[in-house]
């Protein structure tokens, strides 16, 4: 789990300030997004794993399957029985997937940068372009004026050396926001584990997995008047990294450094009838892969600049209009290239939304043109709707056409790439349910929703091995059908309150066109594709203390395409607790958080160790003065 720094530590000072006005960034998820399903994790619950990656954040609080090589390394995702490359990752409205390889490293992104999640699950290729194909995850952060003076400062140790420093500043005026945030993490990560493919009983010691890491995120906004506004981000970013050996390997010498410089600008202007927002981003990422026994250095580097103007147009109270266009330029260079590549893509795309005149109907239909090269990509669009028969009980279905286009990897890798290779894409569906049952008498409040989906991806693009080296090619068409369930359920008794939330998760991802004539792939489940997983979630809060009980459970994982293969489910627990509390302007909170506590030997993907039992504890004081023009008296 995580600890319970940051900002939203603030339940008993915010009593007694008034709302502020808050900047919204990502506009087209909240209005055009109808049907879909989306889970929302705030600033309280992100402020409870501040001290950890958005890996651990995903792996705990979704039904998301994170594709883990242990503590500080690679980190992805599998959405609904789809690949990393298949999940577009936003930061405030914009795509920070790697151009290269398409994917994003979760374990670089600390959750302390971020005030807001959003999982948008299905296809959204309509709203947000290539990738977006089995979900979208929308990283914000929110600027709040006129909230005076925050100083946020924190620190955690652990086990295997792991320590962590944070620190926060905001000052918030009536025009003008501003706000810093540093973040610095090193760890051995030497823990021990049992060497199951040599014994059962033969305890090793993870070597060569040291991590160094630090960070700065500044975002700075600015009131022109009431009705325009201007803000600009710069975070960077440094990760120095070894990379440990497998379990079969005694000996690893091979290190990995990623140095990342994002800045963004935002123009907003708010009319009476339409809203224009012009956006402009510079992505520079840097990667140099070593490995000291060869002495081989492999430098890595993609520049992206992307710049979007879209308009909100207000027709009326029940329609609304979107209209936008995006270009989005990368230039890429690596050894693995024969020379430089670049790619300039131009995007327009158009949204539409309908409430009914009782409110009970909701309905968005969005449709997106894609150019890259100067040759159209394949015309995506999507439809969603969403009906409220009564307040406990509401339906709702979407349905999208998706793409993906190649990396610069799969078509410029030299050996194997394949500049012949055409777009993934295919068609996702999904419909839900909705109960929702509030006793406010009792304290008592429940939810439930369950929602089933299916997606058939055809050109799926995998890498084969030739006679001299492994190549891409648009080889399966893969059809993914499932249901996930999410349920809540809050009450109250006296001074205590409990929260148990439960979240299953069946998929059947399977390969359904043969590539050879005897491929024994064929209707087989995808690798590394859980069929069955679930999290359960029990928390309780006393007065100033709180306690939380959490257990995942991960099911069989194929390592084999024939399925003949594979990795023995496994359930991993933990315990977090808090204890919070006030003195005049300064919020105090201590924590201590135990993982693994059974002692659970497991394996998320073949041959990776992973920890056994660990600890970790910190703390956070945070200083907060309001403006004096604000403050109740």
């Amino acid at each position: 789990m995580a600890s319970a720094v940051g900002f939203a530590q603030t339940q008993l000072s915010d009593s007694i300030m008034q709302l502020k006005q808050v900047q919204i960034t990502a506009q087209r998820i909240q209005n055009f997004s109808s049907g879909t399903k989306i889970q929302n994790i705030d600033s309280a619950l992100i402020s409870q794993y501040s001290t950890n990656n958005l890996a651990d954040l995903l792996e705990n609080e979704s039904p998301l399957f994170v594709k883990s090589y242990g503590m500080g390394s690679l980190a992805t995702t599998s959405f609904r029985g789809g690949n990393a490359n298949q999940t577009a990752v936003l930061w405030n409205g914009f795509n920070i997937n790697s151009p290269m390889n398409g994917q994003l490293d979760f374990a670089l992104i600390p959750n302390d940068f971020l005030e807001k999640v959003d999982i948008q699950y299905g296809g959204g290729s309509a709203l947000w372009g290539s990738g977006a194909v089995g979900g979208t995850i929308h990283l914000n952060n929110e600027s709040r004026f006129d909230e005076g003076w925050k100083v946020n400062i924190g620190g955690t140790f652990g086990s295997f050396d792991n320590y962590q420093q944070q620190l926060k500043v905001l000052f918030s005026q009536k025009k003008w926001v501003s706000s810093f945030k540093f973040f610095n993490h090193t760890a051995q990560n030497d823990f021990p584990f049992y060497n199951t493919l040599k014994s059962d009983t033969l305890k090793q010691i993870q070597r060569h997995a040291q991590l160094k890491q630090f960070g700065l995120l500044t975002e700075n906004s600015f009131k022109i008047n009431e009705n325009q506004q201007i803000n600009f981000c710069i975070w960077y970013q440094n990760t120095d990294r070894n990379i440990p050996p497998l379990m079969l390997q005694t000996l690893n010498n091979t290190n990995q450094k990623d140095e990342t410089k994002r800045f963004t600008t935002q123009w907003q202007r708010n009319g009476k009838m339409t809203n224009y927002f012009i956006r402009t981003a510079y992505f520079d990422e840097n990667l140099i892969y070593s490995d000291y026994s060869y002495s081989y250095v492999s430098p890595n580097r993609a520049k992206t600049f992307i710049a979007e103007a879209e308009s909100k147009i207000n027709l009326n109270k029940n329609n609304l209009l979107n209209l936008g266009t995006n270009n989005t330029f990368v230039k890429a260079s690596s050894d693995g290239y024969s020379g430089g590549h670049q790619q300039n893509r131009t995007a327009i795309f158009v949204s539409y939304r309908f409430i009914s005149s009782n409110k009970k109907l909701q309905s968005a239909i969005s449709a997106r043109q894609e150019m890259l090269l100067q040759k159209l990509m394949p015309f995506v669009y999507s439809f969603g709707a969403e009906y409220k028969f009564s307040k406990w009980f509401s339906a709702k279905c979407n349905a999208a056409k998706v793409y993906r286009i190649p990396t610069l990897n799969d078509l410029y890798w030299n050996p194997g790439g394949n500049s012949a290779l055409q777009s993934e894409k295919g068609f996702s569906e999904d419909a839900g349910l909705l109960f929702h049952f509030n006793l406010p008498k009792q304290k008592i409040n429940f939810s439930f929703e369950p929602t089933v989906f299916n997606k058939i991806i055809n050109n799926w693009i995998l890498w084969l091995p030739g006679e001299s080296f492994w190549s891409p090619q648009n080889i399966l068409e893969v059809w993914s059908r499932g249901m996930e369930t999410r349920s809540e359920l809050k009450f109250a008794m006296q001074k205590i309150s409990f929260k148990l939330n439960l979240m299953t998760n069946y998929v059947l991802s399977t390969n359904e066109k043969a590539s050879t004539e005897n491929d024994a792939s064929l209707h087989k489940q995808l690798i590394y594709t859980p069929m069955y997983s679930g999290h359960l979630k029990l928390s309780l809060q006393y007065k100033k203390v709180s306690i939380s009980y959490l257990q995942n459970y991960t099911g069989y994982r194929y390592t084999s395409t024939d399925n003949t293969e594979f990795l023995t489910p496994f359930t991993l627990a933990n315990i977090y607790t808090s204890y919070q509390f006030v003195i005049k302007n300064f919020n105090i909170n201590f924590f201590a958080e135990a993982n693994n506590i059974f002692n659970q030997q497991y394996q998320v993907l073949l041959n990776r160790a992973m920890p056994l039992v660990n600890y970790q504890a910190g703390f956070s004081i945070q200083f907060h003065q309001n403006n004096k023009q604000n403050s109740i008296k």
